[in-house]
C-alpha cells in the first residue's frame, strides 16, 4: 500500500494538492465568514456548525505538515528568521491599511478626534500578536465591531512557532515520541486550568485559560497532529477507502449533531481533528486541478488578512442589499470576494513576492517559486544540490482564521 510519503516522492517533496487546500480553505472561510458578519449565528444549529469546527483547524494542521519540512533543514535562527519574514511583514501592512485607510474612511468620528483615541493607537499592536479588534467609531453599529475579528488566531500561531522552536532546539523535530509528548502536555495542562485554575490569580488564570482551555487550544493540537503526520508519512498509508471513511465520519457528526446539544467529547474540540488531519493531508498529496494562476504565488494570506474588513466596508456600503432576506448572504459574498482576491493579489505581488526575496537564501519554497521568474511550486524539481539532500517540502502559508467565531 502507498504512503504519505510515497505521493510526495512521486512529486518530488511536493504536495500537488496543497495550493487547491489554501484558496479552498481561505474561500470558504470568507463564505462562512459572509454569513456570521450578518449575524445568522444559527447556523449552530444547522450542519454548518461543522465549518467553523473544521475549516481553521485544516489550515493549522496543513502548516504543521508542511512546517515540518523547513524545520528540519533550517538552523532555529534561519527558521524563525524565514517565519518572520513571512509573517510580519504582510500582516503589518494590513494593520497599517485598516487604521490609515479604512479607519479614516469609515469612521463616524471627527478625524482629529479619531487620530487621538486610544483604539487607534492600541491597533498597531496587532502586529506583535497582542490583538485589538477596534478602531474609534468604526464599524460600531455593526453586528460585529470588529475590524479585523479574523486576527483572532495570531497568537496561536505564534505560539505553534514557539513550540516547533523547542521541538529544534531539542531536536524532537525528527521524534514522534516528542510530539505526542507536547500533545500530552498541552492535554494535561488544559485539564490541570480546568480543575485549578480559579486557585490563580484572575490575570495568570485568565492567560493560562486562553492558551491552554479555549478553541484556540485544538489549534494547537492539529498543528502537533500534522507535524506527527509529516514525521510518520512513511507509515501512514495513502488510503483512498480511510479517506472515505473519515470524511463519512465526519459527514454523520456534521448533521447528526446539534452545535448547541454536542456530547462532551466532541465539544471539547479534540475527538474528530485527527479525521481532519488524515483529510487535509491526503487532499495535500493529491493532485487537483485548480487555475493555472492559483500556483503563481500563495493568495491565501492575503485573502485571510483583508476578508474581514472589506467585508465590513460593504455591509456599510450596502446595508439594503446584504440585509435582505435570502439573497443578502450570496450578495455579500459575491460583492466581496473579487474585491478580496484584488487586494489579496496585490498583497503578494507588492508585498509578500518581494520579501521572499530576501529569504532565497535559506527557504526552500522562495528558490521554488523563483521570485523573479515565478516558477510553478506544483512542478518545479527538488533542490537536491542546494541542500544536499533530498527536497523537502515547500514552506507552509499562513494560518488564517475565522473571525466572529466565539
Amino acid at each position: 500500500m502507498q504512503t504519505i510519503d510515497d505521493r510526495l516522492q512521486i512529486y518530488k517533496g511536493i504536495g500537488p494538492g496543497f495550493d487547491f487546500l489554501r484558496i479552498g480553505l481561505a474561500v470558504s472561510i470568507v463564505a462562512f465568514h459572509c454569513i456570521l458578519q450578518l449575524g445568522h449565528f444559527g447556523v449552530d444549529r444547522t450542519p454548518l456548525w461543522f465549518a467553523e469546527y473544521a475549516l481553521v483547524p485544516m489550515f493549522f494542521a496543513l502548516s504543521g505538515f508542511l512546517v515540518t519540512g523547513s524545520a528540519m533543514r533550517l538552523s532555529l535562527k534561519n527558521f524563525l528568521i524565514n517565519r518572520g519574514l513571512r509573517i510580519l511583514p504582510a500582516l503589518a501592512v494590513d494593520v497599517v491599511v485598516c487604521a490609515l485607510v479604512i479607519g479614516p474612511l469609515m469612521t463616524t468620528l471627527p478625524l482629529a478626534q479619531y487620530f487621538s483615541g486610544a483604539d487607534f493607537f492600541k491597533y498597531f499592536l496587532n502586529v506583535t500578536g497582542y490583538i485589538h479588534y477596534a478602531l474609534p467609531g468604526v464599524f460600531k453599529d455593526h453586528i460585529n465591531y470588529r475590524v479585523n475579528g479574523a486576527l483572532w488566531t495570531v497568537p496561536y500561531e505564534m505560539f505553534c512557532y514557539c513550540l516547533m522552536s523547542l521541538l529544534i532546539i531539542s531536536r524532537w523535530v525528527r521524534r514522534p515520541m516528542g510530539v505526542v509528548a507536547f500533545i500530552a502536555v498541552l492535554m494535561a495542562a488544559k485539564v490541570a486550568v480546568i480543575h485549578l485554575g480559579h486557585l490563580l490569580p484572575n490575570n495568570a488564570d485568565a492567560a493560562l485559560s486562553f492558551i491552554f482551555d479555549s478553541k484556540g487550544t485544538r489549534l494547537l493540537v492539529t498543528f502537533l497532529l500534522g507535524i506527527l503526520v509529516f514525521q510518520m508519512k512513511h507509515r501512514i498509508p495513502y488510503s483512498w477507502p480511510l479517506f472515505a471513511g473519515c470524511c463519512l465520519v465526519c459527514a454523520v457528526a456534521a448533521f447528526g449533531h446539534d452545535r448547541t446539544h454536542l456530547t462532551s467529547l466532541i465539544s471539547d474540540d479534540y475527538s474528530l481533528l485527527p479525521l481532519l488531519v488524515y483529510i487535509t493531508c491526503f487532499l495535500g498529496v493529491t493532485p487537483i486541478p485548480v487555475p493555472k494562476f492559483v500556483h503563481s504565488g500563495d493568495y491565501s494570506y492575503g485573502i485571510y488578512l483583508y476578508h474581514d474588513p472589506f467585508l465590513q466596508v460593504i455591509i456599510s456600503l450596502f446595508p439594503a442589499l446584504v440585509f435582505r432576506p435570502i439573497i443578502g448572504v450570496p450578495a455579500l459574498f459575491l460583492l466581496g470576494m473579487p474585491v478580496v482576491a484584488v487586494v489579496a493579489t496585490c498583497s503578494w505581488h507588492f508585498v509578500e513576492k518581494p520579501i521572499l526575496g530576501l529569504r532565497k537564501r535559506f527557504s526552500f519554497v522562495a528558490r521554488m517559486r523563483g521570485v523573479a521568474s515565478q516558477t510553478d511550486v506544483s512542478v518545479a524539481p527538488p533542490l537536491v544540490t542546494a541542500f544536499n539532500q533530498p527536497a523537502h517540502l515547500a514552506d507552509p502559508p499562513i494560518m488564517p482564521g475565522v473571525s466572529g467565531l466565539q
